[in-house]
């Protein structure tokens, strides 16, 4: 089962915390083997002009991992936190 397209926003740290970017995706989850497919990487306010491309990652005991890889990196932890943090507040609507 997939499910709907959800947006979150970020900021990624880039250069060891050096430039922090404002960053916004699309994700939608995957129920076979939970993971995500996260694209549409763009800049708030910049129109919807990509600027990385679309990866796959899920959550591997704490770490959010690449799929293909299923190693971690700053983005996918960026990108995971944001995530997390979309779904806890979904889940508090909920109730």
């Amino acid at each position: 089962m997939i499910s709907a397209i959800f947006t979150i926003r970020f900021n990624f740290q880039v250069d060891a915390s050096r430039l922090n970017i404002p960053l916004e995706a699309d994700v939608q989850k995957h129920h076979s083997n939970t993971f995500y497919e996260v694209t549409n990487f763009r800049v708030p306010g910049h129109g919807n002009r990509e600027v990385l491309p679309a990866i796959s990652i899920r959550k591997d005991k704490e770490q959010w991992v690449h799929i293909d890889s299923g190693k971690s990196s700053d983005l996918s932890d960026a990108v995971g936190e944001a995530i997390a943090v979309a779904e806890a507040s979904q889940t508090e609507g909920d109730d």
